[in-house]
Parts: C-alpha cells; sequence; structure tokens
C-alpha cells in the first residue's frame, strides 16, 4: 500500500528563521518528495506592522515590510517549491501574519494593497491560502495555528479537549503531547501534539529569559486510513530520521 508523507514546518518568523535548520529540513523534502507540504503559521514576523512595534520607529525600518517579503519569496518558498515541484502546497496565516490585516481595520484605505496571498502571489503558484483561527483536515489529522487554542504547559491538552480529534497546531514552538480517550467508545483516542519552530530561539526582545522552545519538523505519513506522526528535532542545523542525517 503507497505511502503518502506530508511534511509541515511551523513558525518560521522569517526573516528570524533558523536558516541552518530550514536547510535540513529542505534536504529532506527534496530528497524524499513529499506529496504534501504544510506551513503551519507564523512563517513570517512581520515586526514592520507588529502591534508591539507600534509608535517605536527605531523598530519599523523603512521598507521593512518590501524586504521581509522578497527575503520570505526568495529564501524560503521558491526553494520548496522547487524541491517537490508536485507537492499539494498549504499555507496558513498566524497571529504575526494576521498584523496586516489588523493594520487594514485601522486603516481600510489599504484594503486591496496589504493582503498576503495578493503579495506573494500564492494562488498563482498554488499554495492553498488558510485564514487565521481556520484549521485544515489531512486524512483524520487536523492542522491549526493553534493561537486560538493559546499556550501554556497544558496546550496540548487544551488544543484536543477543545476539538475532540487528532490534531496539530504550532504557535507554542516548542514539542507536546496529550492523548484523550473516549469513556463510551474505547477504541477512539485522539492526539494532540504542539509543534516545534524553525526560529532563533533566543531573540532579542525575549531579553535572555530562558524559554522550552525547540527546533524541529512534523512529518505526517499516512496509509489507508492509518498514519504516524513523527517529530524530528533539529539540533545544530541537523537531525535524523529513518537511520539518515539531513543537515545543511
Amino acid at each position: 500500500m503507497k505511502v503518502s508523507r506530508t511534511v509541515i514546518l511551523s513558525d518560521m518568523h522569517y526573516p528570524e528563521t533558523d536558516m541552518a535548520s530550514f536547510g535540513a529540513a529542505l534536504q529532506f523534502i527534496q530528497e524524499t518528495k513529499p506529496q504534501r507540504i504544510i506551513l503551519l503559521g507564523d512563517n513570517l514576523d512581520c515586526q514592520a506592522v507588529s502591534r508591539h512595534s507600534k509608535g517605536k520607529p527605531g523598530l519599523r525600518e523603512k521598507g521593512g515590510l518590501r524586504r521581509d517579503l522578497d527575503g520570505f519569496n526568495k529564501h524560503i518558498l521558491t526553494p520548496l517549491e522547487s524541491a517537490s515541484p508536485k507537492a499539494e502546497r498549504i499555507i496558513f496565516e498566524g497571529n504575526h501574519e494576521a498584523w496586516l490585516q489588523q493594520l487594514l481595520e485601522e486603516q481600510p484605505e489599504l484594503q486591496g494593497c496589504l493582503e498576503l496571498p495578493k503579495l506573494l502571489d500564492l494562488a498563482a503558484r498554488d499554495w492553498q491560502w488558510v485564514p487565521q483561527g481556520e484549521t485544515r483536515f489531512v486524512g483524520k489529522v487536523m492542522f491549526l495555528h493553534g493561537d486560538q487554542v493559546g499556550s501554556s504547559i497544558h496546550v496540548a491538552k487544551k488544543l484536543v479537549d477543545s476539538y475532540c480529534a487528532t490534531a496539530v497546531m504550532g504557535h507554542v514552538h516548542t514539542l507536546s503531547m496529550y492523548t484523550k480517550t473516549s469513556a463510551a467508545r474505547q477504541r477512539d483516542k485522539w492526539v494532540g501534539v504542539t509543534l516545534p519552530a524553525l526560529c532563533d530561539l533566543a531573540p532579542r526582545y525575549a531579553k535572555g529569559r530562558p524559554n522550552a522552545w525547540l527546533k524541529g519538523i512534523g512529518i505526517l505519513e499516512e496509509w489507508g486510513k492509518f498514519f504516524n506522526l513523527y517529530i524530528a528535532i533539529i539540533t545544530d542545523g541537523a537531525f535524523v530520521y529513518g537511520g539518515k542525517r539531513y543537515a545543511q
């Protein structure tokens, strides 16, 4: 029976992406040619339009948004498209990209000028856009960015309790899992999973505060009605899967 593979990359926060870790993920995609690639949100950091940098011109570099869009296209989207040209491609809007929508709500005269799907020409490039707060199923597994779920040490439990489905989210930049069973139907078991990130784990704005963030990717493999989800933790720009090391 044929196995279908999906590779999930979350929270790249470009241009704060850890490019060595992304390079390892890209090598894996190039060699395995997955049937599907999912970018699970906060793909762009969008500091140039962040509500946190509002009123702080020192954090809003002139032309910063255009620079980030061009860099994301050149260094992330185009290499992914070349790595597995026939793959189905899905891109989620995270809460960071949604800052653009908040800007439009404040300045409606910009409507039609700042929508990311248009700015990145996603439809013409066969990227399916999933707006903030929406979910998408791949087989029996549900995907979402996860900002609507929140963040805490119990977020994986909250995720599966909220949706009663096997669900995968990003947003919290670390790996956690929780399994929920149905007392009425013992065969029903759901797993909530939070994925690691692909961004810098010590951003300047954190000012040295400790965190539990990790770098890594998700690998979903399906055959018939069955599936396995693997989490590959990336350390120093490398990870191992199936007995092989992947690195930039």
